[in-house]
Formats: C-alpha cells, structure tokens, sequence
C-alpha cells in the first residue's frame, strides 16, 4: 500500500505541474493575442488618414515705411501764423507696398499735407484730434494705392497703420 500512496503522490503532483504549465501557456498565448489585437487595430496605419490639422499662418512681420517731414501751416483763429511739422510712418504687412508708397509718393505728401493744413491750431495737439489725423491719413494714403475707387477710401488695404514719430507745432 505504501508504494501505491507513492505512486499517487507522484501522479498527483505531475498533475499539479501539469495544470500550472497548461494554465501558464494559456495567459502567454492571451497575452500574446491581446497585443496583436491592440497593435491591429490602434498601433497600425489605417487606410483613410485623419484629417489634416489647419495650417495657422504665423502673422507677417509688420514693414514700416519712413516718410520725410511734413511741414506746413496750420489755420488760426487769432491772427498769428502756426507752423506744423510732422514726420510719420506708415505700416504694412507687405515689403511689396513700400515700392508703390515710393512710386506715387508725389500724390501722397499732397494728400497727406491738406489734411494736415487744414486742422485748427487750437486743437490739432489734442490726442483725439492726432488720433482722427491718423484715421484720416490712413484711408486716404489707401485710397491712393487702390487707385482711388470710392471703395478704397477706407481704412482696409495695404497700410495698416500711420504713426507719427514726430510732431511739432509752433
């Protein structure tokens, strides 16, 4: 009997060994299958690719464009004669603009000098009234550029900003 205990000792425990090895295979080979399953289904390229992002376009460097001073005399209320000398800059997001400012310029300075002859002196140094000037100088400068339509007088075009980087009045 004690060799038959032995003997089912023995079986029992290959049986054990057995069903472990059995068991340990099986979680491999589902391990095995569930990384395939995950690399075929997310980790590969499909057919139809996502739709491309949309491009943001980096803002274009601002080109200022330097005009000479401009000087002239201003309208008066009490007698005596006022002098206004003004150096601006116009600003544009094309270098291209600066070759046409410089082409039509003639036409510019003219436009750009009755505006400013005719402000009051009394008031031209105010803020809002330097503030209205730009607006003004603006659109017409435009106006010039887009060849002078009624739809060009406005403040969309190629200068997108007038800035005074000097201003005196005497």
């Amino acid at each position: 009997m004690a060799t038959k205990s032995k003997g089912e000792s023995s079986e029992k425990k290959s049986g054990k060994g057995k069903l472990i090895l059995i068991i340990v295979l099986i979680v491999l080979l589902l391990a095995v299958a569930g990384g395939a399953a995950a690399w075929w289904f997310l980790g590969r390229a499909h057919g139809a690719k996502a739709p491309a992002r949309p491009v943001v376009e980096a803002p274009k460097p601002a080109h200022f464009i330097n005009l000479k001073p401009f000087v002239t005399n201003v309208q008066s209320q009490d007698g005596q004669t006022h002098y206004l000398q003004v150096t601006l800059d116009l600003k544009s997001d094309d270098a291209k603009v600066d070759a046409s400012v410089t082409q039509l310029m003639p036409e510019i300075r003219s436009a750009i000098l009755n505006i400013l002859a005719s402000q009051q002196a009394a008031t031209v140094t105010q803020e809002a009234t330097r503030n209205k000037l730009r607006g003004q100088i603006q659109a017409k400068v435009n106006q010039i550029l887009l060849g002078g339509g009624a739809a060009a007088s406005t403040t969309n075009g190629p200068i997108t900003g007038v800035y005074f980087s000097g201003f005196v009045m005497q």
